[in-house]
This record gives structure tokens, sequence and C-alpha cells, in this order.
């Protein structure tokens, strides 16, 4: 089964394919007494819906409201209807985007957090729709719920240095320092000068006594 838009497009083209075959519009009610009308030789002509008289229960409709009702969907007026629905269709389309494929185009896109509605099932327009095609809750829960696949998370991968330090210098406001030749040698040569009496490393704080 299709999903709730797939549905909808379904049920307009069955519409529309019969309205096409059907005999064109506009059609109107007329009335046909089967006593005198017959043997006048009049009958009803192609876009007439004929309301028979005196209980004659065949070539027409009893009830003239029947005729009106008929005539009031003719082909013409239910192909209107349905090129009314399609442009419905295409406003509240699927979006088609790499991450919101199935999403509401017509429901409208937050500008923060994407589109309002995230699947065109969930659509209140084209559940609306819908219902004037005559989808039950029973269907409506046995529609196809296409949902967008998500990539698989590739390899980590290390940062750069380069970046690091880029993002270490916006978020701090400042870059890191890097230690001078002469640091990296006191370094390198503190284990054997703090073997020389009265050497005074250069990550302490001199004795203020």
């Amino acid at each position: 089964m299709p999903d709730l838009h797939g549905w909808i497009a379904q049920q307009i083209d069955a519409v529309e394919a019969v309205a096409k075959t059907a005999t064109p519009g506009p059609w109107h009610v007329t009335e046909y007494d089967w006593q005198t009308d017959f043997d006048a030789g009049i009958g009803t002509t192609a876009g007439e819906v004929n309301v028979v008289g005196h209980g004659y229960e065949g070539g027409g409709v009893e009830r003239t409201e029947d005729a009106r009702h008929i005539a009031l969907h003719d082909p013409a007026n239910v192909l209107r209807r349905c090129t009314a629905d399609r442009k419905i269709l295409t406003i509240h389309a699927p979006a088609g985007t790499r991450w919101d494929p199935y999403a509401c185009n017509g429901c409208g896109v937050d500008s923060e957090y994407g589109h309002e509605v995230l699947h065109t099932n969930d659509c209140e327009t084209l559940r609306a729709l819908a219902e004037g095609y005559g989808l039950t809750e029973e269907q409506r829960a046995e529609l196809d719920r296409p949902e967008p696949e998500r990539p698989e998370p590739g390899p980590g991968f290390q940062m750069p240095d380069a970046i690091i330090e880029s993002l270490y210098s916006f978020w701090a406001g400042t870059r890191p320092i890097e230690p001078s030749p002469k640091d990296k040698a006191v370094k390198i040569l503190e284990p054997e000068l703090k073997k020389i009496p009265g050497y005074v490393p250069t990550t302490e704080e001199p004795d203020p006594a």
C-alpha cells in the first residue's frame, strides 16, 4: 500500500478516469412522463438526467432530488475537483531532500528546526483530503511509511592539529604560547642542573625568605 500522498493520487486517478469516459456535461434534469412522453417518442438525450413520473422505474430516477444530485456531479464538475485536488497534492508533496525526503513541503519550514511536519502521512491537509476519498482509520494504519535511510557512521578520524589549535584560539581567545629555544633547553638540562648547589628550578617560585 502506498503512503498517504500516493494513496490520494491513486483515488484521483480512478475518479478522473471514470469522469473522462462519461457523457460530457453540463448535465441537467428533465421530467419524463412515461404515459405521455413515451407515446410521443420523447426520450432522454445525452446530458439529461431524467426523472420519471407515475412510479415508472425504468429509464431514469424516481426522485427529483436524486436527479439533481447526479447532475451536480457531472463529468466537468468532477474533473475540476480532481484538478484542484492535484494542486493540493503538489503543494503538500514530500520534500525529497537528503535528510527529510518524506517531510511535507506545504506545511512550512522552520528556520531553526527544519520542516514542521516530518512525514506527509502526518500532514493534516492530506488527511482531510483523504477523508473526502473515503480513507478509513484502518486503511490509514496500513499505509506505507517510508523513512529516510540514515548513512552509517564512517570510521573515526583524528582532527588535524592545526584545526585543534584554531579551535582553541577561537574559544580561549588566545593562541597557545610556544616555549622559546632557551626554555626547551633548560627543560632538557634541568635534571642535571638540579644537582648544582644553589640552583633554583625555573618552574619554582623564588623563596621570599
